[in-house]
This record gives C-alpha cells, sequence and structure tokens, in this order.
C-alpha cells in the first residue's frame, strides 16, 4: 500500500502534466474551424462586411477573458443565484491551488520551523469557501428542476468525491498535524524532495487517503470539461474575430486545408480531389442506374 501511495503521488503529476501537454498540443494542431460550425446566435459575424470594421484588440479580449475566468460573468448575467455558490466555490479553489503551490515552495526555499499561521488561516479560508460554495452547487443541482436538465448523473458523483476531498485535505492539516505549519512544511519536504525514503514509504493515514483522492483528480483532468475551458479561451484569444485577409496567416492554413485529397468518396464527391477543387467545381451528376 506504501508504494502505491508513492506511486500514484509522482505518477499522477506526471501523468497530469503529460497528458494535458499532449491534449493542449493536439488542439492547437487542430485544422481552423469554420466560422459558421462555432456560431449557433447572434455574433459579429452576422454584420455585413464586418471584417472592415475595428475589431476586438487582444488586450480587450484578454481582459474580456479574465472577466470570465476570475468571476464567472456569464453566470452572474444568466443566474445570480448560482453564480454565488459557483463563484465561492471557483474562489476558495483558486486559492487552494496557489496555497499548494506555495506550500510545495516554500516546504523547499524556507526553514520549516520558522513558518507563521498565516499558512494556516490562509488554507483553512480556502477549503471553506470550496466547501460552502460546493455543497451550494450539489443542493442547487439536487433541488432545481432547470439545473437539473443539464446535470449528467455521473457529475452527482464528482461533486461528492470532490467535496471528500476538500474535507480530507482539511482533516489532514488540521487533525493530523493539528493545524501546525512547521508539521506540515516539513512532511512536504519528504515527499517532493528524495532526503528521507523511509517516510514516504511509511505515510500517515490521513494524508495517504488525500493523496489517493488528489491522485484521480490530476489523473482525470487532462480528460475533463476543465481542460476544454480553456481551450475555448485559447481559440478565443488567438482566432475569435480575426478576419481572413490576404496574405495573412488564416488564409495560410485555409490554403494548406484546401490543398489536402479526400481518401473517401460520396455520389457527389470523388476521391482524390483536393478539397480546393471539390469546393470550387460543381459536383458530377450521379449516373443514373437503367431501367431493363
Amino acid at each position: 500500500m506504501e508504494m502505491v501511495v508513492v506511486f500514484l503521488f509522482y505518477g499522477s503529476i506526471a501523468f497530469c502534466i503529460v497528458a494535458s501537454t499532449i491534449k493542449i498540443v493536439g488542439f492547437i494542431n487542430t485544422p481552423l474551424h469554420l466560422k459558421w460550425e462555432y456560431y449557433k446566435s447572434s455574433s459579429v459575424y452576422e454584420s455585413l462586411e464586418w471584417w472592415t470594421k475595428p475589431h476586438v484588440t487582444f488586450l480587450n479580449k484578454l481582459k474580456s477573458v479574465c472577466l470570465d475566468i476570475l468571476f464567472l460573468r456569464g453566470y452572474y448575467e444568466r443566474n445570480k443565484k448560482f453564480w454565488l455558490s459557483l463563484y465561492l466555490f471557483h474562489l476558495g479553489l483558486y486559492l487552494l491551488i496557489v496555497w499548494h503551490i506555495w506550500l510545495f515552495v516554500a516546504a523547499v526555499v524556507i526553514d520549516p520551523e520558522t513558518a507563521t499561521l498565516i499558512g494556516i488561516i490562509w488554507g483553512h479560508f480556502a477549503t471553506a469557501l470550496a466547501f460552502i460554495g460546493g455543497m451550494s452547487i450539489l443542493i442547487q443541482r439536487i433541488t432545481d428542476e432547470e439545473l437539473r436538465l443539464y446535470y449528467a448523473p455521473i457529475h452527482y458523483i464528482k461533486w461528492v468525491v470532490m467535496l471528500i476531498t476538500i474535507i480530507g485535505g482539511f482533516y489532514a492539516v488540521h487533525v493530523y498535524f493539528e493545524a501546525n505549519m512547521p508539521d506540515t512544511l516539513e512532511y512536504v519536504r519528504t515527499q517532493i524532495t528524495f532526503g528521507d525514503v523511509s517516510h514516504k514509504l511509511h505515510p500517515p493515514p490521513a494524508t495517504a487517503a488525500h493523496v489517493l483522492l488528489g491522485a484521480v483528480w490530476l489523473i482525470y483532468l487532462p480528460f475533463s470539461h476543465i481542460l476544454r475551458l480553456f481551450f475555448r479561451y485559447y481559440h478565443e484569444l488567438r482566432f475569435d474575430e480575426v478576419p481572413n485577409v490576404r496574405g495573412g496567416p488564416i488564409e495560410g492554413r485555409i490554403k494548406e486545408l484546401l490543398g489536402q485529397r479526400l481518401n473517401w468518396s460520396a455520389p457527389h464527391i470523388e476521391k482524390g480531389k483536393t478539397w480546393g477543387e471539390v469546393a470550387t467545381q460543381p459536383p458530377k451528376e450521379p449516373k443514373k442506374a437503367r431501367v431493363k
């Protein structure tokens, strides 16, 4: 069991980094999306000759993306009650992510004995926000008929496991380490360094359980909607509302795609032709079957 915990601790981190990198690189290298596939409601593309008008600059896009990510602006505009729960959960989650980064860095660069209560207060405050927000989200998802329409059964399990993970982190720090920041930092130091192998092979039950749950989330992350959400922002920053001007980078990508040859055929499409030929040449009339 001890070796399993150690393997999952390091293996899940490595897996998350490698799998996320593969997914991100694959997304970046995908063919350019057609605008009418991406936009099904009112957008700038409905305006006549929209490309001749000043379009949104990168800095304005970045500001809009930051508002969406940090403050969940879309939910606030549509459902303020549900937004409050989501915001509490995400604010707590953001603070916990930053707290873990600080925890890993501080465990190596500072003397654990010099740690103060600030780290404990920060971690407990972030945990409380995430738990209260997450529990509120789960309750509203269960009780609100409209929200239930958009909530697959698997997500109930996901939120329950998420809340258990949050409680496990609080238990490991506050109960097992008795809210002692130097002891917590000392334990983290043994996990991210290779100085005390014997301590790694005998993890405390509370921290072992928390590591196992955390490993599950790290393995799940590259395949979750969370990563796809950031892909949406990547597309918005890089391509959204960028006109396809002659000689520009988008025109080059489109020409490259139009030069690809088809390896399949249909009654109206001939195998072996390029997409450019299919798009510019009228399809051949299908041969009529002879009537005897």
